[in-house]
């Protein structure tokens, strides 16, 4: 069975269960016999479960429909020593825990670790349940726990190779970058282009820039452009390696001090320009009282 279940994974859990004929001894008097009552306390939340966050008012809401109408769709679990381990359902079974049943309808079938985590990434993609970052783990579950390759993992979701890369890298965000991505503040347009910049310190800067000034994908690009390579003026000489560094060392003092993004440019062998950007007029009478100035119009 289970060879046969690797070749349906790709399809999801449908195909997976239609191979599997698992039956119980306590089976529910069902056209389907292999829907059986569980005790909701001997169900238990799947460890490669990859969501993290469940919104209440879904569960509220699931909960209400189905003391109304009861449970029409069973949750499928697996047995796991004394105990049964959810495989699909996790918002039914909060919905019936919070009802206080005592019992669940569930389809008991036969899955392998790597199966369960394959079934419940696809179930949830399906649905566009992941955000990012959850999907994101996940796939990079998949590869270190069990020692998939990105284009098998494709392959599976049915997605590109290239796309499975892409989401795995999102794990290098800085920390707050994580946070502002998973908060929804940013986009994952947004976290590709910041990936370019490879100090946490200045990408998290770069990241708050975005949010508070409301910068597209393209303006985003531009901003990681000018800070991590600034371009020099068509036939001046470029400053020494030794002077940018010190520049990018400024530029970030500058720019943590003055929270906006700050850029020196240098223009031949003595001069420069040092770039302030501002959004709207408040930004920028907060940046001139900085420098003692009042701003008029």
């Amino acid at each position: 069975m289970r060879g046969m279940a690797r070749q349906v994974l790709g399809k999801g859990l449908g195909a997976l269960l239609q191979q599997n004929e698992t039956v119980s001894a306590s089976a529910f008097a069902t056209d389907d016999k292999r829907v059986i009552l569980a005790k909701t306390e001997e169900v238990r939340p799947s460890p490669f479960q990859p969501r993290r966050h469940f919104k209440k008012e879904q569960i509220d809401e699931l909960a209400a429909s189905i003391k109304e109408r009861g449970l029409i769709q069973p949750l499928v679990v697996r047995r796991v020593d004394n105990h049964f381990e959810l495989i699909a359902g996790e918002r039914r079974l909060r919905a019936v825990k919070s009802l206080g049943q005592k019992e669940v309808k569930v389809v008991v079938m036969v899955a392998t670790d790597r199966e369960v985590a394959e079934i419940t990434l696809i179930e949830n993609l399906q649905r566009e349940d992941l955000t990012p970052l959850e999907e994101a783990e996940q796939y990079r579950m998949l590869q270190v726990r069990f020692h998939m390759k990105q284009e098998v993992i494709a392959q599976h979701v049915g997605k590109s190779r290239a796309m499975v890369a892409n989401m795995v890298r999102l794990l290098e965000l800085a920390p707050e970058v994580r946070d502002m991505l998973e908060n929804g503040e940013i986009t994952v347009g947004h976290a590709k282009v910041l990936l370019q910049i490879k100090d946490n310190d200045k990408q998290a800067l770069a990241a708050r820039n975005v949010v508070r000034r409301g910068l597209t994908v393209r303006q985003t690009e531009q901003l990681v452009r000018a800070q991590e390579q600034p371009e020099q003026p068509k036939g001046k000489t470029p400053a020494s390696p030794q002077t940018v560094t010190g520049y990018e060392k400024i530029c970030k003092e500058l720019s943590q001090s003055l929270r906006t993004s700050v850029t020196i440019t240098p223009k031949g062998r003595r001069g420069g320009v040092i770039e302030i950007p501002y959004e709207g007029q408040a930004e920028l009478t907060r940046l001139l009282e900085i420098f003692g100035v009042t701003a008029r119009p």
